[in-house]
């Protein structure tokens, strides 16, 4: 199943926040490389089938809509860029099977040796691992190409967007008292955690249902305050639809 680009930018942006160690061929919050963070943001979304054979692989064969990068006018958020190494170029090292007679050969000899991933055109934001840790650019400096990775793994239509909290609760027509009621839902799995605090490392206190009808007590951008039976959590914004 594809996921969204905001999805994916989280995931990957989770990366950032870590600092993880650059270990070259890893693919975690301690330790990771470039096509590592792209791996990362894949799997947590629920896309198992993005392949890490290397950057190349990666602009050869799951990227569509390759161009070449002039400004940030031709970048989206959520794209994958490249940085790239011709022939006789310091540093240049295209594996074999790229090459002639190589089983991903295509008539390109080009390296692109480092991939990043646009989290915000304006201000812009790519977002990438390298050593020692990830790091965010603010400008296009060598980054030389930009692309879009397959509707397989990233499809804008893959996930409906809830309805968002109203500025001002209803009322219940009863007694008159502020009512805001939210539906669980999720893009994976069958239950949302609802949580002792406001966090993802906080406590869980119960497993919820998707489908399952709460009653919020206060929401902010992130988290909201609920009510399920005679508990009351915090859950994430993102896995309620408000009524």
């Amino acid at each position: 199943m594809a996921t969204t680009r905001t999805k994916f930018i989280r995931k990957c942006d989770e990366i950032v926040a870590a600092k993880p160690e650059y270990v070259k061929g890893a693919s975690s919050k301690e330790k990771c490389d470039c096509i590592g963070m792209v791996k990362y943001g894949m799997r947590e979304c629920g896309v198992n089938d993005f392949s890490t054979l290397g950057t190349n692989y990666t602009f050869r064969m799951q990227v569509d809509n390759i161009r070449k990068i002039t400004g940030t006018g031709v970048l989206k958020e959520g794209d994958v860029v490249f940085k790239a190494k011709n022939p006789g170029d310091d540093g240049y090292d295209l594996k074999s099977r790229y090459k002639p007679g190589g089983k991903y050969y295509n008539g390109d000899l080009t390296d692109y040796c480092h991939i990043g991933v646009v989290k915000s055109v304006s201000p812009l934001r790519i977002i990438h691992m390298t050593s020692p840790t990830a790091k965010t650019d603010s400008s296009i400096g060598k980054w030389a190409w930009a692309a879009s990775l397959k509707a397989r793994y990233i499809s804008d239509s893959a996930e409906p967007t809830p309805a968002p909290a109203p500025t001002t609760p209803p009322a219940d027509p009863e007694t008159g008292t502020a009512m805001l009621t939210a539906t669980v839902i999720a893009q994976k799995g069958s239950t949302v955690n609802l949580r002792a605090k406001p966090s993802r490392n906080a406590a869980v206190l119960e497993r919820v249902p998707i489908g399952t009808v709460l009653t919020v007590s206060s929401y902010k951008k992130d988290w909201c305050y609920v009510r399920h039976g005679k508990r009351m959590g915090y859950m994430m914004t993102e896995f309620l639809s408000f009524s």
